[in-house]
């Protein structure tokens, strides 16, 4: 029998918090993780990664390096990496991102894009001549 390892998630440690009592009105830009347990309605653009903890809702566009969704999602999602809908997250709205995982359970109503991976030149890394 031959076991499969999992990949480890690509998610950095969280520098926010949202509360599930708290809702949000606006958009959000920034850098840094943010863990959403509450609502946001509004855009959210970050340079980190984003976490929807199963109590959280975002209605708007979320632009960001990495998003989990265990929660709910009603608009588009642009991730610059990876894109993971968990057993009890749902997204409506289309994704674009370079790795998409939808676990058994998962809901995603939309459509989805995939992006090739950067090299090194296109991330902006120099190298010495």
């Amino acid at each position: 029998m031959v076991l499969k390892r999992k990949k480890q998630r690509e998610f950095g440690d969280i520098d926010t918090i949202i509360s599930h009592r708290l809702t949000i009105e606006g958009n959000l830009h920034g850098e840094g993780s943010i863990r959403a347990d509450g609502i946001i309605e509004g855009d959210v653009d970050l340079r980190g990664d984003l976490i929807i903890g199963d109590k959280g809702t975002i209605k708007g566009n979320i632009q960001a390096d990495n998003v989990l969704i265990a929660g709910r999602v009603e608009g588009s999602i642009n991730a610059r990496g990876r894109a993971e809908i968990l057993a009890s997250g749902e997204v409506q709205g289309d994704i674009t991102c370079q790795a998409l995982v939808i676990e058994e359970g998962g809901c995603f109503t939309g459509t989805s894009r995939m992006l090739r991976g950067t090299n090194k030149e296109k991330t902006g890394t120099k190298t010495d001549s």
